[in-house]
């Protein structure tokens, strides 16, 4: 009896100990905008994404989310002068009600190419902001000199997601 309840135990701990389920979650094609004008320096680009989780698993519930790493982003444009004129991005993330979390950042961005691949920071852990129904996407383009039109940008950004149900 006593070797038995001790096999339910090592088991019990051992499935508490097991790693979680991991997949990838991407939002695509999602544009970024600020209205204009736009003065040098770093200027604000904005986009509000919805996060379903069914997408990766249906009934995962926001208290099975482990982790969440950004782990590839990319911004396109479909201006021929691609990106010439912006210094360095900065990818940020926040929600409601979670903190604002820098996950991304590119500098210098290299001119005349789009799209642009940003590095992803490896310290940015953004499981809060996926437990919330919204994700605000913030994109600052520190731009070379002052200009009166709006910029939109297509951002791509792909992450990893760990959860345990």
């Amino acid at each position: 009896m006593k070797n038995i309840f001790l096999l339910f135990l090592a088991v019990a701990i051992f499935a508490s100990c097991s790693e979680g389920i991991t997949k990838n979650y991407t939002i695509d094609n999602i544009d970024v905008t600020v209205e204009g004008p736009l003065f040098d320096g770093p200027n604000t680009m904005q986009a509000t994404h919805s996060i379903d989780l069914s997408t990766i698993e249906a009934g995962l519930l926001p208290e099975h989310i482990q982790s969440v790493k950004l782990t590839k982003a990319s911004v396109t444009t479909a201006d021929s002068a691609a990106f010439n004129g912006v210094r360095n991005f900065v990818l940020q993330f926040t929600s409601a009600d979670a903190k604002m979390q820098k996950a991304g950042v590119l500098n210098p961005v290299p001119q005349n190419t789009s799209p642009v691949e940003l590095t992803p920071a490896a310290e940015a852990e953004l499981t809060d902001n996926f437990k919330q129904k919204e994700l605000i996407i913030i994109l600052d383009a520190d731009l070379e000199g002052d200009r009166d039109e709006s910029l939109t940008y297509t951002g791509n950004f792909e992450f990893e997601i760990t959860y345990k149900k």
